[in-house]
């Protein structure tokens, strides 16, 4: 059985059998995709639906790489506030291997001048007790030393990290 339909590229009537998909206009040779819905039955041209079918497929590229992008970064923010270090005020920020070489420097000057100076103090003082005061300046100096390697540590270890991120994002971003 055949129906009547107008090409949807031209307008020139077709007849066209019931079962066909696909046909072709034999007036202006546009290739034609045949819709049937309810009652009505229409044509549409190919290379529409192919330009559609592509713009849509670059929208959902697009929409894809922007959420990757968007995962990303949040899964960076997360990455980067465990390394983030708290001062004494209560604010954190990020480590820096100039600032754990400072740290450092300060604990081991202190703790120096703390073992002279209590050395100088309690070397006549007839108390046992009084000769540890000179090691809580060591003590001082263990621990500067071990913040400062900790900090120096995490500073490279985020260094590190935050490369990796900046090549990821770029990599997305060049897709």
């Amino acid at each position: 059985m055949l129906e009547s339909l107008a090409c949807n590229s031209c307008g020139a009537p077709m007849q066209v059998p019931n079962s066909a998909r696909f046909i072709k206009c034999n007036h202006c040779g546009a290739q034609l995709a045949v819709h049937r819905e309810h009652d009505v039955t229409f044509t549409e041209a190919v290379d529409k639906l192919t330009e559609t079918t592509k713009s849509l497929s670059d929208q959902v590229s697009q929409l894809t790489a922007n959420q990757e992008i968007a995962d990303l970064d949040r899964q960076w923010e997360l990455q980067r506030n465990d390394f983030m270090i708290t001062g004494k005020n209560g604010r954190t920020h990020l480590p820096t291997e100039g600032t754990a070489m400072v740290g450092g420097i300060v604990a081991v000057v202190f703790g120096g001048f703390w073992t002279v100076m209590a050395f100088a103090i309690t070397s006549r003082s007839p108390f046992s007790m009084a000769k540890i005061f000179p090691l809580f300046g060591l003590v001082f100096i263990a621990v500067g030393l071990f913040g400062a390697i900790h900090a120096s540590t995490k500073a490279s270890e985020y260094k590190r990290a935050k490369r990796r991120y900046e090549a990821e994002r770029a990599r997305l971003k060049r897709r």
